[in-house]
């Protein structure tokens, strides 16, 4: 698993046991950031994993900075969409 899920989860983690009732129907601000620390752009959904755990915790939202812009998901969409990736990885889309 790579860092960025490693941060993803302890993120969750601690909002969870330090502020639980804030999660539901929160936003979620997901940037990269590269070697020299600057902020850089996300890439699409493709963590089933983080998209599974946000649904369940209640997370109504995730943010990510693309090429075009900033992109607001409903984690549900965001969700599919990682789950799509997943799937066009397997059949070589």
């Amino acid at each position: 698993m790579g860092l960025s899920f490693r941060i993803l989860k302890r993120a969750i983690m601690d909002a969870l046991r330090e502020k639980p009732e804030k999660l539901f129907g929160s936003r979620l601000y997901f940037i990269r950031v590269d070697d020299g620390g600057l902020p850089s752009r996300a890439g699409g959904p493709y963590c089933t994993i983080c998209s599974k755990m946000a649904l369940d915790v209640g997370i109504e939202e995730f943010v990510l900075w693309h090429q075009k812009g900033i992109c607001i998901y409903d984690t549900k969409e965001y969700n599919k969409l990682s789950f799509q990736y997943g799937s066009n990885l397997k059949t070589g889309l």
